[in-house]
């Protein structure tokens, strides 16, 4: 070799190590360019498109994309070079050869020197594609998406250029997926968030069709629950008419989604279980061959995760607000329900008016205390289920308590529609009912009244026609009455009073009166009888048979029994330190209530004891009209047993006298004054005497006869072998002071204590 020779070949190698150089800083240029992009922060989308554009610049491209195999066709999911309406986006290409071998062997492939056929698919072969190269995004053998690389330029694509294209792609395979986790995790989390805002049903499946085609990029949506062999669809975003119809569908339709037959190319379900609640189905479907993004399955199966907590919550609420609204034992409104659509009625803009009826039923405590509490409950729910069918669809009928029911009636024009209504309620409720086996006959008093719209008030209505109520009580059993204000004014009165009785002995308006129980022939006062008083500011003197009841209703009758108890005891203990007081006895009266009470027994024998008594001073009087139950007996037979004497007062005035006689350790059996006030006039009372007198000589009790207010009775009952009695022959009831004179002999008497005889 030459001189020459020489000089040129290192010329050439010279040149050529240039090249590599120039190649290798422009190969380590690109990549560092590249790697600075994908290194950059920012969402899948935006890293896809600043990349294409990138790459469109560095490798001299005239058209870069994103593809993903979907059949036998590409599917472009992004690009630079392409309208934004190419229908690659879309419709999508038809798979060439050279992007076939790319995704089978897992490694890229260029073409050089003319694009033909499929190769430059679509509206590409309208640009004279001169070289291409197709770059499989993973090196997974079941990879499905290429980067593609077009040139209209004869520059080939070189094996560094493939190696550089090959290894950005891997890592932008990475960066995708670890920037779709990362925007998926955050949306999941937003729309989980959107999902727990909506506590209903219906709300919330609507929006999670909504949120589902937004993170699963659908074009359709749906929501299906399953009941037993049902199957309904709740909620939908892009079905066709002809696919909202037909529903509910049997079950098993559903395990072929409705949409499949419909233009759908594919369609992911997932089945989401919600505690207590129904299965629901979601379905996501795309009408094109555009396959889902990897992992739509599992970001499916995560939204489903958050609507089953959401359903469940729903579920919740649902039951929770059922339980703020129903009444637990008959399902129908309570009493918040029923003021809440009161309200709703009494505020709408309309000429009709509303109607109320208040019902209450009549001799229900008797079947509820000598049936028990499960026979009433079970008479409370039939009874219930007359009053549900005989109104209208459009009325309310609320339980508001105990065996009260409330009727709600709409569009009403005349008080005598009220009436009317009424009238047929009770012809409803006047039949026997079987209640646990037995054959019972209860009606109904109803009050009713008429409100205007934007004047009355719920408050107002439900007082009105609860005085009206009473009123009709008051008239018998089974009757109706409409309002009238004498009424209202009665039961304002009748709510002043109980919630004035709460704080009436706290203001000392309670105070005890003692009436003497003497011996018919000596006139010998053998016990007092404690009786409650309350004396009223602005009412006076209220009568025992209104504030005793009202005491009852409220439950401050045990507080207060327990109060006449303590001061009745205490007295006994100062009269027995009086010469004139000892052996003297105390009777004391027990509402039904007080004997009801846990431990009532233990209470009462302390009170008796701390006043330094013998529990044998201390006379209980239990009214006839009590309908005690099962454990009134313990508590009976514990003071009996403590030498506690039973009084049974009103005795002969209700059914149930022999049983108790039989039942409780009764000693003392007291006439009711209706008996004692005819014994001078009617054969018929005299009977009525003889025989009660001859029942307790039967059973060793001792009889006391109440309401003797003439010599001329005295007589005659002790005549008939009467040995005890109280009325106002001897003295009415008398504060402590004036009955403590009483005892004293009558000589001894002033004038005063013995006129008050």
């Amino acid at each position: 070799m030459t001189g020459d020779d020489e000089v040129q070949e290192l010329k050439r190698q010279l040149a050529a190590a240039s090249e590599a150089a120039r190649d290798a800083y422009r190969d380590t240029t690109r990549l560092i360019q590249l790697l600075a992009l994908l290194g950059q922060p920012g969402g899948p989308d935006e890293l896809m498109e600043d990349l294409l554009a990138v790459l469109s610049d560095v490798f001299f491209t005239d058209v870069v994309c994103m593809a993903q195999l979907a059949g036998d066709r590409l599917v472009v999911t992004g690009s630079c070079g392409l309208p934004e309406d190419d229908p690659g986006f879309t419709d999508g290409w038809a798979a060439g050869e050279s992007a076939l071998a790319a995704l089978s062997g897992a490694v890229p492939v260029a073409v050089g020197g003319g694009v033909r056929g499929a190769d430059a698919p679509g509206s590409v072969s309208r640009l004279g594609i001169r070289s291409a190269a197709w770059i499989p995004l993973s090196g997974d053998p079941y990879a499905d998406t290429l980067l593609i690389l077009f040139r209209t330029s004869d520059r080939k694509f070189t094996v560094s250029d493939l190696r550089i294209l090959s290894s950005v792609a891997g890592r932008l395979h990475l960066a995708l997926q670890e920037r779709e986790h990362n925007a998926t995790i955050e949306q999941l989390a937003h729309f989980g968030h959107l999902l727990t805002r909506h506590l209903e049903a219906e709300p919330l499946l609507d929006a999670a069709a909504d949120l589902l085609r937004r993170l699963t990029r659908a074009d359709r949506t749906w929501v299906v629950t399953v009941e037993g062999t049902q199957a309904q669809l709740r909620a939908h975003r892009g079905l066709p008419a002809e696919q909202v119809q037909g529903w509910p569908r049997p079950a098993a339709a559903v395990d072929e989604p409705p949409g499949c037959g419909a233009g759908l190319a594919e369609v992911l379900r997932v089945a989401v279980s919600c505690e207590n609640g129904p299965t629901a189905l979601l379905y996501a479907g795309r009408e094109r061959p555009r396959p889902f993004a990897r992992g739509t399955l599992e970001i499916m199966t995560i939204f489903g995760n958050h609507l089953g907590v959401a359903l469940t919550n729903a579920e919740l609420y649902r039951t929770l607000a059922e339980r703020a609204t129903r009444d637990p034992l008959t399902g129908l409104a309570n009493r918040s329900a029923l003021v809440s659509h009161l309200d709703r009625l009494l505020s709408a803009e309309d000429p009709s008016r509303v109607g109320v009826l208040f019902c209450d039923l009549d001799g229900f405590k008797s079947v509820n205390d000598l049936l028990g509490h499960e026979a009433g409950d079970e008479l409370l729910l039939q009874v219930a289920d007359r009053l549900r069918h005989g109104i209208r669809p459009e009325d309310l009928l609320a339980r508001f308590g105990g065996d009260e029911f409330v009727i709600v009636l709409d569009r009403i024009k005349q008080l005598a529609e009220v009436a009317e209504v009424g009238g047929r309620v009770c012809a409803d409720l006047n039949d026997l009912f079987t209640v646990s086996g037995e054959r019972v006959h209860v009606s109904c008093s109803i009050g009713g009244v008429l409100g205007v719209r934007g004047r009355a008030t719920p408050s107002a209505m439900l007082r009105d026609a609860d005085a009206a109520m009473y009123v009709a009580k008051g008239r018998g059993s089974g009757q109706v009455e409409v309002f009238d204000e004498d009424a209202s004014h009665r039961s304002r009165d009748r709510l002043d009073l109980r919630s004035e009785l709460l704080l009436a002995r706290d203001r000392g308006q309670l105070h005890l009166a003692y009436q003497p129980i003497f011996a018919l022939d000596s006139r010998a006062i053998v016990a007092f009888e404690a009786l409650l008083r309350w004396t009223h500011p602005h009412h006076g003197n209220v009568p025992p048979d209104v504030f005793i009841p009202l005491a009852e209703e409220s439950g401050a009758i045990v507080e207060i029994g327990q109060w006449v108890m303590e001061q009745a005891c205490r007295q006994l203990a100062q009269w027995h330190r009086l010469p004139e007081g000892r052996g003297l006895g105390m009777s004391v009266n027990l509402s039904p209530v007080q004997l009801h009470q846990a431990h009532a027994a233990e209470r009462t024998l302390g009170v008796i004891r701390a006043a330094g008594l013998h529990p044998a001073d201390i006379w209980l009087e239990i009214t006839e009209h009590s309908y005690l139950r099962h454990e009134v007996t313990q508590y009976a037979s514990a003071l009996g047993a403590a030498g506690v004497h039973l009084v049974l007062d009103d005795f002969g005035t209700a059914y149930s006298n022999l049983s108790y006689l039989k039942r409780l350790p009764i000693e003392i059996l007291k006439i009711d004054k209706s008996f004692v006030s005819g014994v001078t006039g009617g054969h018929l009372d005299i009977s009525i005497v003889r025989a009660i007198l001859a029942i307790a000589d039967s059973l060793g009790l001792v009889a006391i006869a109440e309401g003797i207010e003439t010599e001329e009775q005295r007589t005659t009952l002790r005549g008939l072998g009467c040995r005890l009695g109280q009325g106002y022959l001897l003295s009415r009831p008398l504060p402590a002071a004036q009955a403590g004179l009483l005892l004293r002999p009558q000589e001894q008497m002033p004038a005063r204590a013995r006129n008050a005889r």
